[in-house]
């Protein structure tokens, strides 16, 4: 590789004048400035970030340390946030991905640190508790979709409990009161709390939740595909009696478009016999079903710029900020069927 004693030479000047151009180009005459950046550009030379180190210099490097987050299509906004703050920056941004595996994350801050960024970024696929047992030393550090149950960093959430309330609210405005919750994985952070936002808006709207429609449609899935294994017999369930559910909220988008699909094969119509509402607003299923289907958007993006700032304008303090997640109308919530199957 071209070092800058290479390019001085080429551009017949003093490796002083070279290391003005690299650190304040303002300081060098346009003449000189241009001579010396064609130099560099026949020589392929690059500036090293470790001589910026050992100067002192910021290396303009952010980490983000993820799980399983780029394999996990609805949430990788997650990275465009980070990203788009980046480059606003001018930082270079690494992507280290440890597969879930914690001695591989403990492996990657090491080595992050040892590159001496400038901000460390830990980032997960699902909203839930993490810990850092990582010797992280002065390096801020901000978690995105995750968190300590003792907060020692800013840590960026999504505000599940109000996006479960925003839900309920949706469909009790549009005047369901006979309404259906098939959730996520039991015990999942993100499930309670939807659940918790559940109650709280049919409380205030005097509407009783009956419990034989509060189903869990999704379980940890051993293998390919087995997530929804028995979300056809929670679907059969609910239609088992006279008494049925005018509409049926969903733990994510991804069920909710099976939910359609199941309800179709019954004979049913999504929304005249039954609406259905997701959550994520993951745009591959929401806008691409027909009609397009009404969610709830989990900020993914807004969360990831929120962590970049944060980590970059030397705001550390352990604050927990909940970012709204609101609900995103679309074709699949109609008012309630007055007549035939309902009445």
């Amino acid at each position: 590789m071209s070092t800058i004693h290479d390019v001085a030479a080429k551009a017949g000047v003093s490796i002083k004048t070279v290391s003005r151009v690299l650190n304040d180009p303002s300081v060098v005459s346009e003449k000189t400035r241009l001579r010396i950046e064609a130099a560099m550009t026949a020589l392929d030379f690059a500036p090293s970030a470790v001589a910026r180190m050992l100067r002192g210099k910021p290396t303009d490097l952010v980490a983000v340390i993820a799980e399983q987050l780029t394999t996990t299509p609805d949430s990788a906004d997650i990275i465009k946030g980070i990203q788009s703050v980046c480059e606003e920056r001018g930082k270079m941004l690494i992507i280290a991905e440890t597969g879930g595996q914690a001695s591989t994350a403990q492996r990657m801050v090491a080595d992050m640190r040892e590159r001496r960024v400038e901000a460390i970024i830990f980032a997960t696929p699902h909203h839930r508790a993490v810990t850092l047992d990582y010797l992280l030393g002065q390096t801020p550090t901000v978690l995105v979709n995750c968190f300590e149950a003792k907060a020692r960093h800013p840590q960026i959430l999504p505000d599940d409990e109000n996006g479960g309330y925003a839900a309920a609210r949706a469909v009790l405005q549009a005047g369901h009161k006979k309404i259906a919750f098939v959730q996520l994985i039991a015990g999942m952070t993100a499930t309670d709390l939807r659940l918790k936002g559940f109650h709280r808006a049919l409380q205030e709207a005097g509407v009783a939740p009956q419990p034989e429609w509060l189903l869990h449609g999704a379980e940890t899935a051993s293998a390919e595909g087995a997530e929804f294994a028995h979300l056809s017999d929670s679907i059969d369930r609910l239609f088992a009696h006279a008494n049925r559910p005018t509409v049926i909220l969903c733990g994510n988008d991804k069920m909710a478009m099976r939910v359609i699909f199941i309800l179709q094969r019954r004979g049913l119509r999504v929304p005249d016999d039954v609406s259905v509402v997701g959550y994520d607003d993951f745009r591959l299923i929401s806008e691409a079903l027909d009609p397009g289907l009404t969610t709830v958007g989990l900020p993914y993006r807004e969360m990831g710029e929120l962590a970049a700032q944060h980590a970059l304008g030397g705001e550390q303090r352990a604050a927990t900020v909940r970012v709204p997640c609101g609900a995103v109308m679309r074709g699949t919530l109609a008012v309630p069927p007055k007549t035939g199957l309902w009445s």
